[in-house]
């Protein structure tokens, strides 16, 4: 009679085995198990993305979710870290305090979405939609944001420090108080951007656009800001010491009580229309 036996993985129990015997069965006993371990992580990834679509969850670190629709949701606090959300649609949702730090959002829909206080720090927003968000307080430090549309964008106090904004659009965006130290903005639209104290200090914002600006009392020191436009800008007590202004347009701005020393204007369209050498 034929009986059927387990089969044991204990290569000792294998004394017949030559050593490159062993060594193959070993070998093919770590592949199997790196495997088993393998699925049994991707079928508990497909449970929790299932469970965070059908609404019985908030929370998705690490989730694939590219493309998901999640218009209008309460996510309120949620944990999305390292998730790939590239793509969605967060248009009107609540994602006030959620953890988002790392996350995948190129080209996503945050529209009129609530970010106040969330955590976007190191994600991925190229060319991803805030148009009318409210991210006070949020924290984007060290986030790429890359050609991203964020006008009319409400961002006071929030932290921007490192962040990458090339080409970004700001137009009419609420600033006020927040911090965009060492971040880079070459190219950025602020125009009549509201920017009350602002802090500048030491970004890279070359041919960037601040006609009409608000920056009263900013901190710009440091900065690089060649060929930037601040036709009409208030920079009434702003704090320009160290920047680099050269070649900029600064005819018609308001530059009462600034701190200019060491300031590099060469070239510069002053208030006057006059040019400095």
């Amino acid at each position: 009679m034929w009986h059927r036996t387990q089969v044991s993985t204990n290569i000792a129990d294998r004394p017949y085995l030559g050593r490159g015997q062993r060594r193959i069965l070993a070998a093919a006993i770590v592949v199997a198990a790196v495997h088993g371990e393998a699925a049994r992580h991707g079928a508990v990834a497909q449970a929790d993305v299932a469970a965070f679509l059908a609404g019985e969850t908030k929370n998705c670190p690490g989730c694939s979710l590219p493309g998901a629709n999640l218009k209008r949701r309460d996510l309120t606090g949620a944990n999305l870290a390292g998730a790939n959300l590239r793509g969605a649609s967060f248009h009107r949702a609540v994602l006030r305090g959620a953890n988002l730090s790392g996350a995948d959002l190129t080209e996503a829909n945050l529209n009129k979405t609530d970010l106040i206080q969330a955590n976007l720090s190191n994600a991925k927003l190229a060319k991803a939609m805030l148009f009318e968000a409210d991210a006070s307080r949020a924290d984007f430090s060290r986030a790429n944001l890359t050609e991203a549309l964020m006008g009319s964008i409400r961002l006071l106090g929030g932290k921007l420090e490192q962040a990458i904004l090339t080409e970004v659009d700001l137009e009419a965006a609420l600033l006020n108080e927040a911090s965009f130290a060492n971040a880079t903005l070459n190219g950025a639209n602020l125009h009549q951007g509201r920017m009350l104290r602002v802090n500048l200090r030491g970004a890279a914002a070359d041919s960037t656009e601040f006609t009409q600006a608000n920056l009263r009392d900013a901190n710009l020191s440091g900065a690089v800001l060649r060929e930037s436009v601040f036709y009409l800008a208030d920079l009434g007590g702003a704090d320009l010491s160290g920047a680099n202004l050269s070649h900029s347009v600064l005819r018609s701005a308001n530059l009462g009580n600034t701190n200019q020393t060491g300031t590099i204007l060469t070239g510069a369209m002053m208030p006057d229309n006059s040019i400095h050498p």
